[in-house]
Formats: C-alpha cells, structure tokens, sequence
C-alpha cells in the first residue's frame, strides 16, 4: 500500500474521528482550542470537496505522473485539517492580545 492510499484512508476515517472526539466536549475547552476545533473543520470540508472534484476527473485525463492529483485527492484530506487548525490557532491568539 503507498503512502498515498495511506493518507487518503487517514483522511476519510481518522480525522473524522478525531474531529468527534475533539468535537465532543468543545464547550469545557478555551477559545483557541476552539478556534483550532472549527478552522480544522472548515479546512476537512474543503479538502473533502476539492478532492471530490478531483477524483471526478475522467480517467483519460490523468497521466502516469499526474502529482496535483494525488497531492489534491489523496494528501489534501490530512494536510488542509492540519493547516486550518493552525491558522485557527493563531488567530485566536492574536485575538486575545
């Protein structure tokens, strides 16, 4: 199994979990906890929509070495969550001064 089949499977079943996880008891957590929970929400259903939009592509278009579609489809899952919470983490940080 390749790394990428690795992440689009992490993608589609472990952050969504984590998300419910995280998400259960958001509440009782502080504001830039909260912010990182919904900027890392907001970059999932980003992700989940581009690489819908990507995997949809006819499979005449695609080459041997086609990496945005691997780097869109398979790798966006993971990658923009993370970034989104990041983002979300520090601006509520710079918020707060």
């Amino acid at each position: 199994m390749s790394a990428g089949i690795l992440a689009l499977l992490a993608g589609l079943f472990l952050v969504p979990l984590l998300f419910l996880a995280l998400g259960h008891r958001w509440r009782r957590r502080g504001p830039r906890q909260r912010a990182a929970f919904w900027g890392g929400l907001t970059g999932y259903f980003i992700a989940a929509f581009v690489a819908l939009v990507v995997g949809m592509r006819p499979a005449a278009e695609w080459s041997g070495n086609d990496t945005m579609r691997g780097v869109l489809g398979l790798w966006s899952l993971v990658i923009a969550p993370t970034l989104g919470a990041a983002v979300g983490a520090l601006l509520a940080g710079n918020a707060r001064r």
